[in-house]
């Protein structure tokens, strides 16, 4: 089986999702691969369910477009809402910051949504598949690659591909150049814990609250998880985590496990070596060639990052773009990059940049 398409997205995580979206509503065709059963990658199979600041320090909406929309879809299907400053119901609960356009969502509920949003959108969205070669001609341009699901394996033709990935896999196996950092075990999951007093943040609905298994295993890190032993380590020291957190507990049938992760909880697994960089102390500052901001969501004040264009693109593999975690953001500036806000601006910014490429015929790159 062949098939082809105008634009292949590689991950189904909010970056992809916004991505698929951005290229599809300018009507190309568009097909996205994820390797999990429901898209939303961390926010949702990772169980990382908190939709963090569009707004700065001056509560300015610094990020609006398909990053806005996707987090006042957020709450579909689920317990939280804006906070009535943004715009929210009186009363409503956004599950932490009431004074930063910020909220909370339960992440299966979130899955269901950003599925229908793909297909309502006229994606072809391929769940439980995989990318696994990538053929490129003599100037490492992509070309196709090989998708496999199920038993079968089947190559996908397209002018444009768009890496969503979270660890830059389809450059890798481009041949791109790329980079790693530590990443630490900090492990999020779904419990129940009958009593349990309400915090700031974590928490769902009732006695369900979203767990943080605090251990020795918590500070333990990892130069890097871009290696399959490396990855297969993290994912043991994961479960080891929760399972410490648990065995402390002897509140018994009062306090267990509702849901873990299906998939490692990895911040920074790779990044592209990319044809510009956002580095540290980036904040705040001018950008020419700036497709979106995005905020400190760690504390206020919260200056504004901008984002070149070239972050988005590899200094030797042409024909796609990155969007994510995946993009050339380096120190600092990968922790504001790698959380939702930042990867749907992203991958808003790959979308419309591949189906213009697509529309005008020449490389992302041009």
């Amino acid at each position: 089986m062949k098939k082809f398409c105008d634009i292949l997205v590689c991950g189904g995580g909010i970056a992809g999702v916004a991505a698929a979206l951005a290229a599809a509503r300018r009507g190309k065709k568009v097909m996205l691969v994820e390797k999990q059963t429901i898209a939303g990658g961390l926010a949702t199979s990772g169980l990382i369910y908190i939709y963090l600041p569009l707004s700065d320090d001056k509560n300015r909406i610094i990020a609006g477009g398909i990053t806005e929309e996707l987090l006042i879809r957020a709450q579909d299907y689920g317990p939280f809402g804006l906070s009535e400053v943004w715009g929210g119901h009186p009363g409503a609960d956004p599950g932490g910051d009431k004074e930063r356009y910020y909220c909370c969502f339960s992440p299966a509920g979130y899955a269901l949504t950003l599925d229908k949003m793909l297909r309502d959108a006229g994606v072809e969205v391929w769940l439980d598949s995989t990318v696994i070669s990538v053929a490129c001609d003599g100037r490492q341009r992509i070309g196709k690659v090989e998708v496999f699901c199920g038993s079968e394996r089947f190559e996908v033709e397209a002018e444009c591909f768009i890496d969503a990935s979270g660890g830059a896999y389809l450059m890798r196996l481009a041949g791109a150049h790329f980079f790693t950092e530590r990443n630490f075990v900090t492990p999020w999951f779904i419990e129940y814990h009958r009593g349990k007093a309400r915090e700031k943040e974590f928490y769902l609905s009732g006695d369900v609250f979203v767990g943080t298994a605090g251990s020795r295993k918590e500070q333990e890190s990892f130069a890097s998880v871009a290696k399959a032993d490396e990855l297969q380590e993290f994912i043991r020291c994961q479960y080891e985590s929760v399972r410490e957190y648990f065995d402390r507990s002897a509140a018994g049938k009062d306090h267990y496990p509702l849901h873990l992760p299906a998939m490692p909880q990895t911040r920074k697994v790779a990044r592209i070596d990319g044809m510009a960089v956002i580095a540290d102390g980036g904040a705040g500052e001018y950008c020419p060639d700036s497709v979106g901001v995005a905020a400190d969501w760690r504390k206020l004040p919260a200056p504004a990052w901008e984002t070149p264009y070239g972050a988005l693109l590899s200094k030797t593999v042409r024909g796609a773009l990155a969007a994510g975690r995946c993009i050339n953001s380096a120190g600092d500036a990968w922790e504001i990059f790698r959380v939702i806000p930042a990867a749907a601006m992203t991958g808003e910014a790959a979308g419309t940049a591949a189906a213009l490429s697509c529309r005008m015929g020449i490389d992302p790159a041009a």
